[in-house]
């Protein structure tokens, strides 16, 4: 019997390749495709990461120097120098809970008595409520966010600029800093003694739109600056997508060394303060007022810009006094930070 040679793949063979070929080639296809899923998942979570991170980056460096005031953080020592040869307005007459300080350029009332320069009380919050004087910007306010406000002197020394606020900071009296706003400095600028510095009064809050994309919320920041020799209030973005800020503050609430039974006060402030920090408390609360703020305690929730097919974010998001629970395509991170104010640290007079 002769020996048949092969001559090719009979049918059955052909069918069974072309089958393990097919579950090969769906298999790649699949793991390419979740490949790729899982990559668009964790870019979209990297940028929301990223745009959080950034919010932060730009509150924390705030936070940090409110109080500040040139050379020192006596706030007691600043007044406000109207430049027509009177008196100067001592900062306990600049406070928000005061009128409006006569002699003031009428432009640092425009969003409430005094609310630009009440450098008394460098951190001001309000729990969810915009409780300024003035409007926010872009398409105003988004309710149940916290807003924040900080004021602080710059770190670095200017020139003296008219309608912008400023600080005559005196390193060898630092119970005695001018400010003022009309660009004359009442004592003159003298190297390593003396120097001109900004004042700055920024709040920030969450807007419910972005510039340019409506029902997508924003971080936005409302401020004091100078704009053609007087003074000026700017409102601008300064990242789209942040949809939530809460705020806690750290409250050193002042000692009772008396030992009377109540706290140590003088006109209504805390007299012995060492920067510890006794309990956090949300905004408003009245301690805020009366003691030392020394930590502030931030959330930070952003929401994607686009919904994401096939996605339904069903996660609860508890945090400060929030308890949200979305029910829609759109990936969000909440991220938190607790900001160390290091210019408010006094010494107790008392031991």
């Amino acid at each position: 019997m002769k020996n048949r040679k092969q001559l090719g793949l009979s049918l059955i063979e052909l069918l069974v390749a072309m089958a393990i070929g097919s579950f090969l080639i769906i298999g790649a296809i699949t793991v390419q495709s979740q490949t790729r899923k899982t990559f668009s998942v964790n870019e979209a979570q990297a940028r929301l990461q990223e745009t959080a991170r950034f919010a932060l980056s730009v509150i924390e460096p705030e936070t940090q120097l409110a109080g500040l005031m040139g050379y020192s953080n006596d706030l007691d020592g600043v007044k406000f120098d109207k430049g027509d040869g009177t008196e100067p307005i001592w900062a306990k007459d600049l406070s928000t809970k005061k009128v409006a300080a006569a002699g003031v350029p009428s432009v640092f009332n425009e969003c409430g008595a005094n609310f630009a320069m009440d450098v008394n009380l460098p951190i001001q919050a309000e729990d969810g409520d915009w409780k300024i004087a003035c409007a926010a910007g872009g398409t105003g306010y988004l309710p149940g966010t916290d807003t924040l406000t900080i004021r602080r002197a710059g770190t670095e020394k200017v020139d003296p600029e008219p309608g912008r606020l400023q600080i005559l900071a005196r390193r060898l009296k630092t119970d005695d800093s001018l400010m003022f706003a009309n660009g004359i400095p009442k004592y003159a600028v003298k190297t390593g003694e003396t120097e001109v510095r900004n004042i700055y009064m920024k709040t920030y809050y969450v807007s419910p739109d972005s510039d340019g994309r409506p029902t997508l919320p924003s971080l936005r920041v409302k401020q004091i600056i100078a704009k053609s020799g007087a003074g000026a209030w700017d409102d601008q973005e300064v990242v789209r997508g942040v949809e939530d800020i809460q705020v806690e503050l750290g409250v050193d609430p002042g000692a009772d060394h008396d030992k009377d039974g109540t706290i140590d006060m003088d006109n209504g402030v805390a007299l012995y303060v060492n920067g510890d920090v006794a309990r956090y408390v949300k905004p408003g609360d009245p301690v805020t007022f009366t003691g030392q703020i020394v930590t502030v305690r931030i959330w930070i929730r952003v929401r994607a810009e686009e919904a994401e097919p096939g996605f339904v974010d069903r996660r609860s998001y508890k945090y400060a006094s929030v308890d949200f629970q979305p029910n829609d395509g759109f990936r969000r991170v909440l991220m938190s930070r607790t900001i160390f104010v290091r210019n408010t640290r006094k010494v107790p007079s008392e031991s």
